[in-house]
């Protein structure tokens, strides 16, 4: 008789009690190391916790906003309110805090956990009515909350039923990223979340009992979230990283048997490589960047299923010895591959890796729909792809070239909004807004946003992310914005990064970068090369609203603070219509 799969997330963690209560669960870092937490203690702090939720008067259905940095405190207020029937609200301390008021404004939360007294306070003189109860990290408190330390550690009779939560239940609200206007709520059932982590596992049998996962990303971000329990499911060991600076720090210690990551993780891994070698003794260079080149091109012949020839199998055994193997070391010495979400990875980057020995895997989702809709694997992957569909994905191309998918973990619209605007059409396929294209054997190829290709105001479409994509080629761009709607001509934004000499003449350095943007743009068709160059100094930011908190570009944000640049930007280019002009360069004020 086959027994059924758990169908909520405190089930899933009840198993995994029950299966190896003496195996270590979850590992924090301290002055003296990395300390871990049996699966049997594990929970017994949840369920301590999550009958203190139920003593203090949280209900079923009750929203619970958690607003913490990534650790295990995090994760044990997410079950234990799961536990207790609650719905988990996560919101990133770092957001806007127009959106964290619009986030409070829609969901209406009864409890709070936060960092810190001071934290308490300026969330709750934005509730109206105030929460119920709220929960602080920190052991010490002022009477506007109760201790999280004090919680975990005292008796409190089990509740009963336990755990709460059905498989129809709200487990969580989650937002987009809001990166064309205000975030919008999405909520999602247990069942959801269950389905969305076997569809993973489904594809990564990496994730096993004993394979050790760092959790470093936001929480409030449902990805890392999932990645959590799909370890929780398979018995793996969770590393939690407080301080997403340190991750490579620690990555040598944690020795992640996978990886997760974004674009812009891997983009400040690859510069900090290349600026170590940069900064090597002539022969070192040489022979590191000898050595790379032919790992990408023993790696190149691999993925096209060839055998590669003697002379380069010896060259490539000798260039791992000497230079690869201690260079993957900064990741660990077990990494079997890594996952990168969230935005498109580009090509060339993921073959550079791939020549140290790092597969990177790109997966694609979006969140109208829990489950992501496709992913590369180990065994089947192709670079510039996002792979195949997940288990209970139905996709379809629609007549425009947009990217529709319907399935169980497609939502059922905006939370909290009658107006009937979510992207679901009558067959209850959602529209991602993603233009794509469907291989014969099945992998998905993303050709950009509807919402970001713009047209010149001579009838061009202009993709941004292709440029952008190798605009960042470039060791000293840190970000990269293309514009051009309605105008003549596309152009870019540049934000240098510290590699960038300071203090060079405006004309010579006007004329390096005008060199180097011509060069690494060369590959792309004359329309969309950049005719002109805004170059600053100063980083696109969360705080000033031109992030999203997952580092995504609100581009009309950009926009619009750098519009009297931009206009001054198209007027020096008045005239040059051709590419055998040159590239116009303009410092923003």
């Amino acid at each position: 008789m086959t027994t059924a799969r758990p169908s909520t997330v405190p089930a899933y963690f009840l198993e995994r009690a029950a299966r190896s209560p003496a195996a270590m669960g979850f590992y924090r870092r301290s002055a003296d190391g990395w300390t871990g937490e049996t699966w049997a203690a594990l929970q017994g702090s949840v369920k301590r916790l999550a009958s203190h939720l139920v003593r203090l008067g949280l209900s079923p259905g009750d929203k619970v906003v958690l607003m913490m940095p990534t650790s295990i405190e995090w994760e044990l207020c997410h079950l234990a309110t799961l536990a207790a029937g609650g719905v988990v609200v996560g919101i990133d301390a770092h957001d806007a805090p127009d959106n964290i008021q619009h986030i409070l404004d829609i969901t209406h939360p009864r409890a709070l956990f936060v960092s810190d007294p001071a934290q308490a306070r300026a969330l709750q003189e934005r509730l109206v009515p105030p929460p119920l109860l709220t929960v602080s990290r920190s052991e010490a408190t002022d009477g506007s909350c109760h201790s999280l330390p004090a919680l975990l550690a005292a008796a409190c009779a089990e509740i009963d039923p336990w755990p709460r939560a059905e498989p129809t239940s709200l487990a969580t609200i989650i937002f987009t990223s809001g990166s064309t206007g205000r975030p919008k709520g999405i909520a999602y059932t247990h069942a959801q979340l269950c389905l969305a982590c076997e569809a993973i596992l489904d594809r990564f049998s990496g994730v096993a009992q004993g394979a050790r996962l760092a959790c470093w990303l936001p929480l409030s971000n449902l990805f890392q979230r999932i990645i959590n329990i799909c370890g929780m499911i398979r018995g793996a060991e969770s590393y939690f990283v407080d301080n997403p600076a340190q991750i490579v720090e620690r990555l040598p210690e944690i020795r992640p048997t996978l990886f997760i990551g974004v674009p812009r993780f891997f983009e400040k891994l690859h510069a900090g490589i290349e600026d170590n070698i940069a900064r090597r003794p002539a022969w070192v260079r040489h022979a590191a960047r000898r050595a790379w080149n032919i790992g990408m091109e023993y790696r190149r012949i691999e993925r096209q299923g060839r055998r590669p020839g003697l002379s380069l199998e010896l060259a490539y055994r000798l260039a791992d010895v000497i230079f690869l193997t201690r260079l993957r070391r900064l990741m660990g010495s077990d990494l079997q591959f890594m996952i990168s979400g969230s935005a498109p990875m580009p090509t060339w980057l993921l073959e550079k890796f791939h020549g140290l020995g790092w597969l990177i895997l790109e997966a694609y989702g979006t969140s109208e729909n829990v489950i992501p809709i496709a992913v590369n694997a180990p065994q089947a992957y192709r670079f510039g792809s996002v792979g195949r569909p997940m288990p209970w994905n139905e996709v379809r191309i629609a007549a425009d070239g947009e990217l529709l998918v319907r399935g169980p973990g497609v939502f059922q619209g905006y939370y909290g909004d009658s107006s009937g605007t979510a992207p679901l059409d009558d067959e209850r396929f959602l529209h991602t807004g993603d233009f794509a294209r469907q291989d014969a054997d099945g992998f998905i190829w993303l050709e950009g946003r509807k919402s970001e290709i713009f047209k010149t105001s001579t009838g061009c479409r202009i993709p941004p992310t292709p440029i952008e994509e190798s605009l960042k080629r470039l060791p000293y761009v840190e970000q990269a914005v293309v514009f051009g709607r309605g105008r003549p001509m596309p152009v870019a934004l540049l934000c240098l990064s510290q590699a960038m000499p300071q203090g060079r003449p405006a004309a010579a350095l006007a004329t390096t970068i005008a060199a180097d943007v011509a060069r690494v743009c060369a590959d792309l068709a004359v329309r969309n090369r950049p005719a002109g160059l805004l170059i600053t100094r100063q980083p696109l930011t969360i705080a000033a609203g031109e992030l999203t908190s997952n580092l995504k570009l609100r581009r009309s944000a950009i926009e619009a603070r750098y519009q009297a640049s931009l206009d001054a930007l198209y007027a020096d280019m008045a005239g040059r219509t051709s590419a055998a002009a040159g590239i116009v360069v303009r410092e923003a004020p």
